[in-house]
């Protein structure tokens, strides 16, 4: 499959300092369209719909803010919230710990990784220091 012009530019973008410092594609070799649609085979065999992780992942976001830089306690998770300047048209820097304490583990997230799962099923190549396993994502957060 030809690359579009606007994927090559996503591709770039992509890589280690663009957007990030460390980009989002890890040492995965794959195609971001490969990746994506690895991640879709897998929540679509667990029966769930990447807005659901995303809407989730928010909703501690938005819980942490409240408490910004502090840890918040919401029952069976916990979670703590760190700013970091933004830049204009993009997605705040947020940084969220998300601990669940039934299982005693703990993952962590961005605003913009909640955004590219949510919008385009994207979850980082493998590698990346956001990377978070869609199957592994889904029973950490309890959505099924």
């Amino acid at each position: 499959m030809k690359e579009t012009p606007e994927e090559k530019k996503i591709y770039e973008n992509f890589k280690p300092g663009k957007l990030t410092k460390e980009g989002f594609l890890g040492d995965d070799i794959r195609h971001i369209n490969e990746i994506i649609e690895e991640d879709k085979r897998t929540l679509s065999r667990l029966g769930v719909e990447p807005e659901t992780i995303a809407d989730r992942m928010q909703k501690f976001i938005d819980e942490g803010v409240k408490g910004l830089e502090s840890t918040v306690d919401l029952n069976e998770f916990a979670v703590r919230v760190n700013w970091f300047r933004g830049e204009p048209d993009l997605h705040h820097k947020l940084t969220a710990v998300l601990r669940n304490t039934a299982l005693d583990e703990e993952i962590m997230f961005t605003q913009l990784g909640v955004h590219l799962i949510g919008a385009h099923c994207f979850f980082m190549g493998h590698g990346s220091r956001f990377r978070l396993e869609p199957d592994e994502l889904v029973k950490f957060l309890k959505i099924i």
